[in-house]
C-alpha cells in the first residue's frame, strides 16, 4: 500500500530551463485557520507478466488528504526574522468500515511544518540545473498511526515517496484553460497542467505520470490532481527494450470540502 506516493521530489535527471509546478499541493496561502479535504482512491495492480492468471487488481483503497493553516509566527530564517505559517497536512488511506477509513497501523500520516511564507510560490521556475522542487521549513515534526510525533530533520518538505502520489515533474504544463474539475466547492475554475517523470536504474524502471488542477478559488490553489506511477523490470544485462511492467500505482483525488476555524492535531511547535 505504501508502494510510491509523493508531493514535492525531483526524481528526473537532466536540465532544461521550463516553468513548473514545484511545490505541490501548497500554492498559495488562505487566511490562517483555512483548510480544505481531498477525497480519492488509491488503486494497486500487481500485473504479473509471467503468469497465467496476468494482472492481479486489489480493490482500491479509499484515500483522504487534508491541509490545514493552524498558525501564522515570526520565525528566524536565513538569518532574518520573517513571517512564517504553521501548516499540517493529514493522509489517510484504508478500507472503508463503519462510515469511517480503517486506516490501520500505517495508513494515517500527519505532518506540521513551520513554512515561510515568501517561499511559497504560485508559479516557481527551474533554473538550468537546479529545480525548485520542494518547500523549505523552518522545523516540522511527523506522526506515523498512533505513534509519537518525530521532528523532521530535512530542510524542505519532502513527501516522496511516503506521503502523496503527486511529484515534482519537469515538464508539467499547462493542456487547458477554464476547466471546472467537478469538485465538492461548487463552480471552480481551473488550469489542467500534465507532466511526466522517469528513473531508471539497469534493472528497473520507474514512470510516473500527473494531472494537477491548479485553482485559485481553491484554499492552497489545487483543485484536483490524479497520477499513476508504473514500475518495470529486467535482469541488469539485457537490453532496455526488455522492462517488463510489475507494478502500478493509481490515484485520484478531488477536493471536496473546504472551511474555517481549523484546529491543528499535534503538540509541536
Amino acid at each position: 500500500m505504501r508502494f510510491a506516493i509523493g508531493l514535492c521530489c525531483a526524481i528526473l535527471a537532466g536540465a532544461t530551463a521550463a516553468p513548473c509546478l514545484a511545490q505541490g499541493v501548497i500554492l498559495r496561502l488562505p487566511a490562517d485557520g483555512t483548510w480544505v479535504r481531498y477525497e480519492g482512491t488509491y488503486a494497486h495492480t500487481e500485473i504479473r507478466p509471467d503468469t497465467a492468471l496476468g494482472k492481479l487488481e486489489i480493490p482500491p483503497w479509499i484515500e483522504h488528504v487534508t491541509i490545514k493553516s493552524v498558525g501564522s509566527v515570526m520565525a528566524d530564517y536565513e538569518g532574518e526574522s520573517v513571517p512564517c505559517r504553521w501548516i499540517e497536512i493529514k493522509i489517510e488511506r484504508g478500507r472503508e468500515a463503519d462510515g469511517r477509513i480503517a486506516v490501520g497501523k500505517t495508513g494515517l500520516e500527519i505532518y506540521k511544518v513551520l513554512v515561510p511564507e515568501g517561499k511559497i510560490l504560485e508559479d516557481p521556475v527551474v533554473e538550468e540545473g537546479v529545480p525548485i522542487g520542494f518547500v523549505p521549513i523552518v522545523r516540522g515534526a511527523r506522526v506515523i498511526g498512533s505513534g509519537e510525533p518525530k521532528p523532521l530533520t530535512e530542510p524542505a518538505l519532502k513527501l516522496y515517496p511516503l506521503a502523496m502520489l503527486f511529484t515534482y515533474c519537469r515538464d508539467l504544463k499547462p493542456l487547458e484553460e477554464n476547466v471546472d474539475p467537478g469538485t465538492g466547492l461548487g463552480a471552480v475554475s481551473a488550469t489542467l497542467l500534465e507532466g511526466s517523470s522517469l528513473q531508471e536504474r539497469p534493472g528497473s524502471r520507474t514512470e510516473m505520470s500527473v494531472k494537477v488542477w491548479k485553482s485559485a478559488d481553491v484554499p492552497f490553489g489545487v483543485a484536483a490532481w490524479s497520477g499513476r506511477i508504473t514500475r518495470s523490470i529486467k535482469d541488469a544485462e539485457q537490453p532496455r527494450d526488455e522492462f517488463k511492467p510489475l507494478t502500478q500505482v493509481d490515484i485520484e483525488l478531488k477536493a471536496r470540502g473546504a472551511g474555517e476555524n481549523a484546529q491543528s492535531e499535534l503538540n509541536f511547535e
